[in-house]
């Protein structure tokens, strides 16, 4: 295998009308869903192996999701099928300004139950990448299962991607097993709100660790604020001269790079800027920018995942290059090739992130318009 996604596995039912919520919402478009599915699927048309671990139920949703990642050539078979618990379903509504809505039903659902029991080490054993994103730790069981795949894979040197998507108002366990997530991932992905909210919460840890003892900062999970408001300040992410990220954005994206690369090794970290383009910060504090490419956009739903997508498969192409300079075409990938890419290198990642991910936003479903590796290297080309 080469890459194994992990997390929810979702039917959508997406409101057809712009401004509706639960209460007058009439028309609905049913669609696949889930942060692991999108990836696995993204992944799969660019002509990556993936592998799925999640749960789904025993009934037509569940066989509906099964059929579409089967005929998508996803590897079900760590996919677990439970016979006591719905398949998970979730209702989306758009509004105004790209904004959405989720009403997740039923609670627990399988997508929930995933257990520890049911991710094994042979599963992630070989795989090239692993990627997870925040909304799944925020159940359990299922947000356990996820902390020991990240485990695993760091024993083993899988590289680990991390989409740091978070509801704010989720419980003190959530929050410190997001914060363990991000410190443990290779490679860490926010949006502009995200940013924002995690380099403020991470501050407010960094000082109450350094008044607790007087000397280095000490993780302090539950300092995390779990109320903010998650939509961000900074109205224009690009600065005007450059057309690049703003000195702001870089700032904020340095000062949570930082954070998390404080004590140990920690993550790359990439930004996302919507219609304005991407932002990597690296380890060392190095920042590349990559503009957006264009696409006639329907909708924006599942454009992250899209992004996570493109960005893996083209690090597993510098991965594989990597290893067969060493003679060693075979085998499962290590984390340390990271550390080898230069600026030229992560552009090209993001160029193609980007490219993924505007072209995933020709439907109005987060995965139909997902594109092959040909539509991608048709845009990647309007980039050079």
């Amino acid at each position: 295998m080469s890459v194994v996604t992990i997390g929810e596995v979702v039917v959508d039912w997406i409101s057809t009308e712009i401004g509706t919520d639960f209460s007058d919402a009439k028309d609905f478009v049913r669609s696949l869903g889930g942060n692991a599915s999108n990836v696995a699927i993204g992944l799969a048309r660019l002509g990556i192996e993936v592998s799925l671990i999640g749960k789904r139920g025993d009934d037509p949703h569940g066989k509906y999701l099964d059929s579409v990642l089967q005929n998508e050539k996803v590897d079900l078979q760590h996919l677990v099928v439970d016979g006591g618990s719905p398949t998970a379903q979730c209702y989306v509504f758009r509004h105004e300004r790209e904004e959405y809505s989720f009403f997740n039903w039923p609670r627990p659902n399988a997508s929930h139950l995933l257990t520890q029991d049911e991710v094994k080490e042979e599963f992630i054993a070989g795989a090239e990448f692993l990627h997870a994103t925040g909304i799944s730790l925020t159940i359990a069981p299922r947000r356990h299962a996820i902390i020991k795949a990240f485990q695993i894979a760091k024993r083993l040197g899988v590289p680990i991607s991390f989409d740091a998507g978070f509801p704010t108002g989720e419980d003190r366990q959530a929050r410190e097993l997001a914060l363990t997530a991000l410190k443990t991932a290779d490679i860490v992905k926010v949006n502009l709100s995200e940013l924002e909210f995690w380099a403020d919460a991470l501050e407010k840890e960094e000082a109450r660790g350094m008044h607790a003892c007087n000397s280095a900062p000490q993780a302090m999970p539950n300092a995390i604020a779990p109320d903010k408001p998650l939509s961000a300040t900074i109205v224009e992410p690009l600065d005007a001269q450059s057309k690049t990220a703003s000195p702001q954005v870089i700032a904020m994206g340095k000062k949570l790079s930082k954070f998390l690369n404080g004590n140990v090794r920690g993550p790359n970290l990439i930004v996302t800027l919507g219609a304005y383009g991407s932002l990597l910060i690296t380890r060392d504090g190095k920042d590349v920018f990559a503009p957006a490419l264009p696409a006639d956009a329907i909708s924006e739903l599942g454009a992250g995942d899209a992004f996570i997508a493109g960005m893996i498969s083209q690090l597993i192409t510098y991965a594989r290059e990597k290893k067969a300079d060493k003679g060693n075409a075979k085998g499962a990938s290590s984390a340390d090739f990271l550390s080898d890419l230069n600026k030229e290198d992560w552009q090209k990642v993001l160029t193609a992130a980007n490219a993924v991910g505007a072209l995933s936003t020709r439907s109005m479903t987060a995965w139909e318009s997902l594109p092959t590796r040909e539509e991608l290297s048709l845009l990647v080309k309007t980039a050079r």
